[in-house]
Protein backbone atom coordinates (compact mmCIF):
# COMPACT_ATOMS: atom_id res chain seq x y z
CA UNK A 1 0.00 0.00 0.00
CA UNK A 2 1.15 3.44 -0.87
CA UNK A 3 0.40 6.19 0.97
CA UNK A 4 1.52 9.77 -0.42
CA UNK A 5 1.46 13.23 1.10
CA UNK A 6 -1.02 16.13 -0.23
CA UNK A 7 -0.63 19.39 0.71
CA UNK A 8 -3.60 21.46 1.13
CA UNK A 9 -3.47 22.93 -1.82
CA UNK A 10 -2.81 19.55 -3.48
CA UNK A 11 -5.59 17.82 -2.54
CA UNK A 12 -8.57 17.52 -5.31
CA UNK A 13 -11.88 18.85 -2.68
CA UNK A 14 -14.13 16.62 -4.53
CA UNK A 15 -12.78 13.57 -4.31
CA UNK A 16 -10.86 13.46 -0.57
CA UNK A 17 -14.88 14.79 0.76
CA UNK A 18 -16.44 12.04 -1.17
CA UNK A 19 -14.35 9.47 0.61
CA UNK A 20 -15.26 11.09 3.96
CA UNK A 21 -18.69 11.40 2.98
CA UNK A 22 -19.27 7.56 2.65
CA UNK A 23 -16.76 6.40 4.97
CA UNK A 24 -17.34 3.64 6.95
CA UNK A 25 -18.96 5.17 10.58
CA UNK A 26 -16.84 7.96 10.25
CA UNK A 27 -18.08 11.30 11.47
CA UNK A 28 -18.00 14.52 9.18
CA UNK A 29 -15.20 16.51 10.75
CA UNK A 30 -12.11 15.93 8.29
CA UNK A 31 -14.83 17.46 5.37
CA UNK A 32 -12.15 20.17 3.58
CA UNK A 33 -14.68 22.95 4.28
CA UNK A 34 -14.15 22.03 7.94
CA UNK A 35 -10.84 21.48 8.63
CA UNK A 36 -10.34 24.60 6.65
CA UNK A 37 -12.55 26.67 9.17
CA UNK A 38 -11.46 25.03 12.49
CA UNK A 39 -7.44 25.01 12.08
CA UNK A 40 -5.07 27.20 9.79
CA UNK A 41 -2.62 24.66 8.61
CA UNK A 42 -3.31 20.71 7.24
CA UNK A 43 -2.03 18.27 4.95
CA UNK A 44 -3.86 14.76 4.05
CA UNK A 45 -2.10 11.53 4.04
CA UNK A 46 -4.10 9.22 0.78
CA UNK A 47 -4.08 5.96 -0.71
CA UNK A 48 -5.02 5.83 -4.40
CA UNK A 49 -7.57 7.64 -5.76
CA UNK A 50 -8.36 9.14 -2.32
CA UNK A 51 -9.69 5.20 -1.86
CA UNK A 52 -8.58 6.10 2.52
CA UNK A 53 -7.14 9.87 3.79
CA UNK A 54 -6.29 10.79 6.80
CA UNK A 55 -5.82 14.48 7.38
CA UNK A 56 -3.32 15.39 9.91
CA UNK A 57 -3.50 19.09 11.11
CA UNK A 58 -0.28 21.07 11.89
CA UNK A 59 1.42 24.02 13.99
CA UNK A 60 4.84 25.32 14.37
CA UNK A 61 5.87 26.81 18.07
CA UNK A 62 9.46 27.64 18.46
CA UNK A 63 10.24 26.40 14.94
CA UNK A 64 8.77 23.19 15.95
CA UNK A 65 6.05 21.41 13.83
CA UNK A 66 3.52 19.33 16.31
CA UNK A 67 -0.29 17.74 15.47
CA UNK A 68 -2.98 18.98 17.42
CA UNK A 69 -6.89 18.23 17.42
CA UNK A 70 -8.41 21.73 16.86
CA UNK A 71 -11.69 23.17 18.70
CA UNK A 72 -14.80 21.84 17.97
CA UNK A 73 -13.45 18.20 16.08
CA UNK A 74 -14.19 15.41 17.98
CA UNK A 75 -13.13 13.16 15.86
CA UNK A 76 -10.20 12.70 13.03
CA UNK A 77 -8.14 9.83 11.83
CA UNK A 78 -8.25 7.35 8.83
CA UNK A 79 -11.45 7.58 6.66
CA UNK A 80 -12.59 4.49 3.99
CA UNK A 81 -15.51 3.37 2.76
CA UNK A 82 -14.46 -0.40 3.43
CA UNK A 83 -13.38 -1.67 6.93
CA UNK A 84 -9.74 -0.79 8.19
CA UNK A 85 -7.03 -2.79 9.57
CA UNK A 86 -4.27 -2.56 12.23
CA UNK A 87 -2.12 -2.94 9.95
CA UNK A 88 -3.23 -0.01 7.71
CA UNK A 89 -3.93 2.00 11.22
CA UNK A 90 -0.12 1.56 11.64
CA UNK A 91 1.05 2.49 7.94
CA UNK A 92 -0.69 5.68 8.09
CA UNK A 93 0.84 6.37 11.41
CA UNK A 94 4.45 5.58 10.25
CA UNK A 95 3.88 8.46 7.26
CA UNK A 96 3.44 10.93 8.89
CA UNK A 97 6.61 13.04 8.58
CA UNK A 98 8.90 13.09 11.45
CA UNK A 99 9.67 16.37 11.17
CA UNK A 100 6.35 16.46 13.73
CA UNK A 101 7.87 15.78 16.94
CA UNK A 102 3.94 16.09 18.96
CA UNK A 103 1.32 14.25 17.99
CA UNK A 104 -2.34 14.85 19.31
CA UNK A 105 -5.00 13.04 18.30
CA UNK A 106 -8.53 11.72 18.38
CA UNK A 107 -9.21 8.92 15.67
CA UNK A 108 -12.33 7.87 14.94
CA UNK A 109 -14.53 5.11 15.73
CA UNK A 110 -13.89 2.44 12.95
CA UNK A 111 -10.11 3.21 13.75
CA UNK A 112 -8.11 0.54 15.83
CA UNK A 113 -5.55 2.10 18.11
CA UNK A 114 -1.97 2.41 16.23
CA UNK A 115 0.75 0.38 18.14
CA UNK A 116 2.94 3.12 18.87
CA UNK A 117 2.28 6.43 21.46
CA UNK A 118 0.17 6.67 24.45
CA UNK A 119 -3.28 5.69 23.95
CA UNK A 120 -6.11 6.65 25.67
CA UNK A 121 -9.96 5.38 25.29
CA UNK A 122 -12.44 7.69 25.28
CA UNK A 123 -15.97 7.67 25.28
CA UNK A 124 -18.80 8.85 22.65
CA UNK A 125 -22.65 8.32 23.10
CA UNK A 126 -25.21 7.15 19.89
CA UNK A 127 -28.80 6.88 19.78
CA UNK A 128 -30.00 4.67 17.02
CA UNK A 129 -33.07 6.63 15.43
CA UNK A 130 -34.62 3.64 13.66
CA UNK A 131 -37.29 3.30 15.25
CA UNK A 132 -40.43 5.59 16.39
CA UNK A 133 -40.16 8.28 18.85
CA UNK A 134 -42.97 7.15 21.51
CA UNK A 135 -40.59 3.69 21.42
CA UNK A 136 -37.62 5.70 21.86
CA UNK A 137 -38.87 7.66 24.36
CA UNK A 138 -39.27 4.71 26.51
CA UNK A 139 -35.93 3.94 27.13
CA UNK A 140 -35.31 7.61 28.83
CA UNK A 141 -34.44 7.83 32.51
CA UNK A 142 -36.90 8.77 35.02
CA UNK A 143 -34.81 12.07 35.26
CA UNK A 144 -34.84 12.78 31.71
CA UNK A 145 -38.60 12.55 31.63
CA UNK A 146 -38.98 14.47 34.73
CA UNK A 147 -37.17 17.55 32.63
CA UNK A 148 -39.06 17.11 29.86
CA UNK A 149 -42.13 17.52 31.37
CA UNK A 150 -40.90 20.54 33.65
CA UNK A 151 -40.04 22.21 30.48
CA UNK A 152 -43.51 21.41 28.90
CA UNK A 153 -45.18 22.61 32.07
CA UNK A 154 -43.72 26.05 31.41
CA UNK A 155 -44.66 26.25 28.14
CA UNK A 156 -41.45 26.14 26.08
CA UNK A 157 -41.22 26.19 22.63
CA UNK A 158 -38.84 25.75 19.83
CA UNK A 159 -37.49 28.63 17.62
CA UNK A 160 -35.53 27.69 13.89
CA UNK A 161 -34.99 31.27 13.07
CA UNK A 162 -31.73 32.38 15.28
CA UNK A 163 -29.04 33.91 13.44
CA UNK A 164 -25.58 32.63 13.29
CA UNK A 165 -24.50 35.44 15.47
CA UNK A 166 -27.13 35.03 17.57
CA UNK A 167 -26.39 31.75 18.51
CA UNK A 168 -22.78 32.59 18.61
CA UNK A 169 -23.25 35.01 21.15
CA UNK A 170 -25.32 32.99 23.25
CA UNK A 171 -22.97 30.21 23.45
CA UNK A 172 -20.07 32.51 24.08
CA UNK A 173 -22.23 33.53 26.87
CA UNK A 174 -23.37 30.46 28.91
CA UNK A 175 -21.15 27.71 27.44
CA UNK A 176 -17.89 29.07 26.21
CA UNK A 177 -16.80 30.11 29.36
CA UNK A 178 -16.65 26.88 30.75
CA UNK A 179 -13.92 25.81 28.34
CA UNK A 180 -10.26 25.86 28.98
CA UNK A 181 -8.24 27.97 26.04
CA UNK A 182 -11.43 29.52 24.71
CA UNK A 183 -10.49 32.77 22.85
CA UNK A 184 -12.26 35.37 20.39
CA UNK A 185 -10.89 33.35 17.72
CA UNK A 186 -12.89 30.38 18.59
CA UNK A 187 -15.87 32.83 18.77
CA UNK A 188 -15.41 33.76 14.90
CA UNK A 189 -14.71 29.79 14.12
CA UNK A 190 -18.18 28.92 15.01
CA UNK A 191 -19.63 31.92 12.98
CA UNK A 192 -17.68 30.54 9.89
CA UNK A 193 -18.42 26.89 10.49
CA UNK A 194 -22.17 27.72 11.27
CA UNK A 195 -22.25 29.78 7.93
CA UNK A 196 -20.25 27.10 5.98
CA UNK A 197 -22.25 24.33 7.14
CA UNK A 198 -25.34 26.11 6.24
CA UNK A 199 -24.42 26.73 2.72
CA UNK A 200 -23.79 23.14 2.18
CA UNK A 201 -26.78 22.42 3.43
CA UNK A 202 -25.27 20.01 6.04
CA UNK A 203 -26.10 22.12 9.83
CA UNK A 204 -28.92 23.89 11.05
CA UNK A 205 -29.54 26.04 14.45
CA UNK A 206 -32.27 25.52 16.74
CA UNK A 207 -33.45 27.10 19.69
CA UNK A 208 -35.48 26.80 23.14
CA UNK A 209 -37.46 29.99 24.27
CA UNK A 210 -40.23 30.58 27.35
CA UNK A 211 -43.16 32.76 27.05
CA UNK A 212 -41.54 36.03 27.36
CA UNK A 213 -38.90 35.43 24.63
CA UNK A 214 -36.17 34.30 26.13
CA UNK A 215 -33.49 31.98 24.90
CA UNK A 216 -33.03 29.00 27.29
CA UNK A 217 -31.34 26.75 24.92
CA UNK A 218 -29.67 26.85 21.30
CA UNK A 219 -27.69 23.98 19.49
CA UNK A 220 -25.84 24.23 16.14
CA UNK A 221 -26.04 20.82 14.79
CA UNK A 222 -24.51 18.89 11.58
CA UNK A 223 -26.43 16.95 9.87
CA UNK A 224 -25.19 14.04 8.22
CA UNK A 225 -25.97 11.30 6.30
CA UNK A 226 -24.97 8.62 9.21
CA UNK A 227 -25.36 10.60 12.38
CA UNK A 228 -27.30 14.10 13.53
CA UNK A 229 -24.13 15.36 15.74
CA UNK A 230 -24.60 17.76 18.71
CA UNK A 231 -21.76 19.83 17.78
CA UNK A 232 -22.15 23.19 20.02
CA UNK A 233 -24.66 22.76 22.84
CA UNK A 234 -25.68 25.31 25.14
CA UNK A 235 -27.75 26.41 28.06
CA UNK A 236 -28.70 29.28 30.22
CA UNK A 237 -29.08 28.89 34.17
CA UNK A 238 -32.76 29.86 33.62
CA UNK A 239 -32.75 27.04 30.74
CA UNK A 240 -31.13 24.16 33.19
CA UNK A 241 -33.75 24.46 35.81
CA UNK A 242 -36.65 23.93 33.86
CA UNK A 243 -35.44 21.38 31.64
CA UNK A 244 -34.53 23.29 28.62
CA UNK A 245 -32.14 21.04 26.63
CA UNK A 246 -33.56 18.15 27.44
CA UNK A 247 -36.71 19.45 25.79
CA UNK A 248 -34.63 20.58 22.28
CA UNK A 249 -32.75 17.67 22.26
CA UNK A 250 -36.21 15.36 22.92
CA UNK A 251 -37.77 17.52 20.01
CA UNK A 252 -34.57 16.77 17.58
CA UNK A 253 -35.13 12.89 18.42
CA UNK A 254 -38.74 13.07 17.43
CA UNK A 255 -38.46 15.06 14.28
CA UNK A 256 -35.29 12.58 13.31
CA UNK A 257 -37.19 9.16 14.38
CA UNK A 258 -37.18 6.62 11.81
CA UNK A 259 -34.64 7.10 9.94
CA UNK A 260 -31.34 5.04 9.49
CA UNK A 261 -28.77 7.27 11.04
CA UNK A 262 -27.55 8.38 14.62
CA UNK A 263 -27.99 10.84 17.05
CA UNK A 264 -24.41 11.34 18.25
CA UNK A 265 -24.14 13.08 21.53
CA UNK A 266 -20.55 13.84 20.76
CA UNK A 267 -20.20 11.40 24.51
CA UNK A 268 -18.13 13.29 27.17
CA UNK A 269 -15.49 12.41 30.20
CA UNK A 270 -17.73 14.11 32.39
CA UNK A 271 -20.08 12.03 34.06
CA UNK A 272 -22.62 14.25 34.47
CA UNK A 273 -23.10 15.30 31.24
CA UNK A 274 -22.29 11.52 30.36
CA UNK A 275 -25.34 10.43 32.36
CA UNK A 276 -27.49 13.29 30.84
CA UNK A 277 -26.61 11.94 27.38
CA UNK A 278 -27.07 7.88 28.40
CA UNK A 279 -30.60 9.67 30.12
CA UNK A 280 -31.88 9.59 26.66
CA UNK A 281 -31.22 5.59 25.87
CA UNK A 282 -27.84 5.75 24.22
CA UNK A 283 -24.90 3.31 24.07
CA UNK A 284 -21.51 4.60 24.40
CA UNK A 285 -18.99 3.58 21.63
CA UNK A 286 -15.19 3.87 22.92
CA UNK A 287 -12.67 5.94 20.43
CA UNK A 288 -8.61 7.11 20.69
CA UNK A 289 -6.96 9.91 21.55
CA UNK A 290 -3.16 8.85 20.53
CA UNK A 291 -0.31 11.24 21.79
CA UNK A 292 3.59 10.59 20.64
CA UNK A 293 6.15 12.80 22.30
CA UNK A 294 9.03 13.23 20.23
CA UNK A 295 10.09 16.58 21.09
CA UNK A 296 13.82 17.00 22.60
CA UNK A 297 14.31 16.58 26.43
CA UNK A 298 14.26 20.23 27.61
CA UNK A 299 10.64 20.80 25.78
CA UNK A 300 8.90 17.31 26.53
CA UNK A 301 7.92 18.89 29.93
CA UNK A 302 5.83 21.46 28.41
CA UNK A 303 3.58 18.80 26.72
CA UNK A 304 3.25 15.75 28.76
Amino acid sequence: MQIKLERREEIDDKRWNGCVHFALGAPPYAYTWFLDNVCEEWFGLVVGNYKIVMPVVIGKKFGIQYNYQPFFTQQLGVYAEAPLSQETIDAFFAAIPKEIKYMDMALNESNFAPQFGEVTERHNFLLDLNDNHEKIQKRYSGNVLRKIKKAEKAGLYVNKQLSPEMFADFYRKHTATKIKDFKDKHYYMILRLVYKAIHYNMGFIIGVQNQEGELLAANFLLNHPQRLINLLPASSENGNQVGAMAYLIDHLISTNANQYKFFDFEGSMIPGVANFYKGFGANKFNFYQVKVNLLPKFLRIFKR
